[in-house]
Order: structure tokens, then sequence, then C-alpha cells
């Protein structure tokens, strides 16, 4: 079997036009307790995850970036679907899944699943974050991402997230369809393994056949300073 090896041209970044795209910066997946956090415990730890999510954060606030985070929610009236919702979403709306009471309520909110991580809740929440309508399945089709890039005119990407092979994924496969320049950012992502194999290893392949560029954390500070200045 031969190898397909390739390297696109290195993605510039434009600040004017640049942002910073993180999904899933919630309880259930970066927190001890999440239904979603055992499956990617160990990679998390392994490539420090948890660190390199907030050093991109601290580089794009810093630097003047914009920052938009795509949130998981589920509401109960989310427990009348009939359809057939898919293995993994199956196990996890089963568990009570980043479940809120109601869109417009945040009774409960604080502190749950749903909720963000303390460590980056000044992030998230400091006014300035965009927080999308929340995500349902995988992808950002069902919220309002690519709508807030394209009102700011952001034409380049900076993705990463706790769960590479899933929602990561689907968000980076929907923005590329619509025509954005993407780099993935290899160790601030994460992903489980089932007995097919490892989610992350996945991801990342996948990652360097769609994506513009895939960048570790300290290569995408560099990159975000040097187009600051």
């Amino acid at each position: 079997m031969s190898t397909f090896t390739h390297r696109s041209p290195e993605m510039q970044l434009d600040k004017e036009h640049t942002a910073l795209v993180l999904a899933d910066i919630q309880n259930e997946f970066l927190t001890v307790g999440g239904v979603y956090y055992p499956m990617v415990a160990d990679r998390l730890e392994s490539l420090g995850v948890q660190d390199n999510l907030e050093t991109l954060l601290i580089c794009a606030k810093e630097n003047g970036y914009p920052v938009i985070h795509s949130p998981h929610y589920f509401y109960p009236t989310d427990g009348q679907w009939v359809a057939p919702v898919g293995a993994m979403a199956d196990f996890l709306r089963a568990r009570g899944f980043v479940l809120r009471k109601d869109p417009l309520s945040l009774d409960g909110f604080t502190g749950s699943g749903a909720d963000f991580p303390e460590r980056f809740r000044k992030y998230l929440q400091d006014g300035e974050t965009i927080n999308t309508s929340p995500h349902k399945y995988f992808s950002s089709s069902t919220n309002d991402l690519i709508l807030q890039l394209r009102m700011r005119r952001i034409e380049k990407l900076i993705m990463a997230g706790p769960v590479g092979n899933l929602c990561l994924e689907g968000h980076m496969r929907d923005v590329a369809e619509h025509g954005f320049e993407i780099a993935m950012v290899r160790d601030a992502i994460a992903g489980g393994v089932n007995e097919e194999g490892d989610a992350y290893q996945a991801a990342m392949v996948n990652c360097r056949f769609i994506a513009n560029a895939v960048w570790t954390t300290k290569d995408t500070v560099t990159h975000i300073t040097a187009a600051s200045n």
C-alpha cells in the first residue's frame, strides 16, 4: 500500500479576517464527572489539551482576535424526538448529556454538564466571546456559527476542541464546505478509543486531508503573534 504524503502551502493568518473557533468547552467533556470525560481523559492528559486550549484563548484575547465558541446543548423537549439519532448520540442522550432546562432559562445551568469549566469561564463569559446557538448533533449545520463568521467577514479559522473525531471534525467539514481556510491545533484536540481504533488518530488523518494546516499550540501562538505585528 502506498502512502499519499502531502503538505499544503503554509497557511498565513490575517488578523482582520481570522478567528479562534472552539467547540464543546463544557464540563461534560473537560471535567471529572462529565458524561463524555472518561472517553477523552487519557488524551486530554497526554497532550495537555486543557492547558493548550487556555493558551490559545489567552493568545487570541491578548492579540485582539475574535473567539467563537460552539456549545452542545439538549433540552427536555428534545426527548420528543422519535427518529434514530445514531450510536453515540443515543448513548449520550440517555444519560442526560449537556442537558439544560429550557432555551429561555439558565435554572440549574451553573455547575451542570452543559456549563463551562471554571478555568475557562473568564474567557467564554467575558462579554466579548461569541457563544453560538447550540449544535445538536456533531456539526455546525444546526447552529449559527457560519452566520456569526460571515457577519464578521471572517475567512480564516483556528480550530480546536475535545472531541476531535465527532463535533470538531463535523464543524471542520462544515466550514470547509463554506470556503473557510482552516488551521487545526493538534495538541488542543482529544478523542476516545473504541474497538475499531483510536478516534484521535482518525481525526488527525482527516484533518491532514481536509484542513489547510495542522499546527501545534506553540506553532499557532507564533502565527497569531506574527500576524499581529
